[in-house]
């Protein structure tokens, strides 16, 4: 059973972690924001989706009379960056010259949700772009925000690492040394999540990995930072998992298709292999995902060559695509 979230959890003197309060089978039991610094001006990572009232009052809550003054976005996802404009119209949150950052990406910004959704942040003029090594200062020079494109998950994806910070490692209390990593939703604190390139997401997990963190924090999920497995930190345990897995996945798909089909002509169906693979799935919304996690599979060994596609018609003369794995007789 997961770890039941709290909706404020005081991750370290400088970082509270606030939930957006938007549950479902994709944002787990919501998304994760986190207020950084402790001074008057305080920096915010995501937004929630911006429907939930009740979120707007943790952060109220958390605040005080210091405001957030400049917000970081990690991707454009709405249950990230949907709450961006109601922030900006809430000056007992936000201050008056508040910034908001954005990895600016074609592929993601001309999209009308997303025009819609940072309409607000454009409107004031406040509204910036992210680059890749691009660091924030909090709190003069004491803490320092880096960030680190991180595409995959999606084409505007960036994480954030902290320098500077400590946390406590539970349940023992002692201190995690290393840098903490603000994961968006390239690793979650609990199961996997969704990638639209696989091959941009898997160069995005090897260069997290190098940078050994103490921490991750999740965009969705539990933060994982207690205990060390053989030396190494959890939080590098877990990105490994996230590499093996998909490698995992991978030899899956060609365990399968290395069976013979049962239809004349050979090749099996996208919906095949997945079925033969996830084969404890029911809900229709996670078929749906893992349909999708499937085909970037056989997209990227397609590309490898290691497989190829071909075209057939099924029983009531539609066209469709069946995957061969190359070496097979057809």
């Amino acid at each position: 059973m997961s770890k039941q979230l709290a909706p404020i959890e005081r991750v370290s003197w400088n970082i509270v972690r606030v939930l957006g309060l938007n549950p479902g089978p994709f944002t787990l039991q919501g998304t994760n924001t986190y207020i950084i610094g402790n001074g008057q001006r305080r920096l915010l990572v995501d937004t929630g989706d911006g429907a939930q009232t009740e979120y707007f009052d943790l952060l109220r809550q958390c605040l005080g009379s210091s405001r957030i003054d400049r917000i970081l976005l990690t991707h454009w996802h709405a249950d990230h960056i949907g709450g961006v404009g109601r922030l900006l119209s809430t000056p007992e949150i936000v201050a008056p010259n508040c910034l908001v950052y954005k990895n600016h990406n074609p592929n993601t910004d001309s999209n009308g949700d997303v025009m819609t959704m940072l309409s607000e942040a454009q409107s004031k003029g406040c509204l910036r772009d992210i680059t890749d090594g691009q660091e924030f200062k909090i709190d003069g020079d004491e803490l320092r925000l880096k960030a680190i494109f991180t595409p995959g998950h999606a084409d505007d994806h960036m994480v954030f690492t902290i320098e500077g910070e400590e946390i406590k490692d539970q349940p023992n209390g002692n201190t995690v040394n290393g840098p903490l990593l603000i994961t968006g939703d390239l690793i979650l604190g609990q199961g996997t999540t969704i990638v639209y390139d696989l091959q941009l997401y898997m160069r995005s997990l090897g260069k997290v990995l190098e940078l050994a963190p103490a921490a991750l924090l999740p965009g969705h999920g539990p933060i994982i930072s207690s205990g060390a497995v053989g030396g190494k930190s959890n939080a590098v345990c877990a990105i490994e998992w996230y590499i093996e897995h998909r490698k995992m996945r991978e030899r899956q798909v060609i365990d399968v298709l290395s069976q013979t089909p049962t239809r004349a002509n050979g090749g099996w169906r996208l919906d095949e292999v997945t079925s033969a693979i996830y084969t404890d799935i029911t809900d229709p919304k996670i078929i749906v995902a893992a349909r999708h996690n499937t085909l970037l599979h056989l997209k990227k060994l397609l590309a490898g060559g290691i497989v190829k596609r071909l075209e057939d018609k099924d029983s009531s003369g539609e066209h469709t695509e069946l995957w061969v794995l190359i070496g097979n007789k057809i």
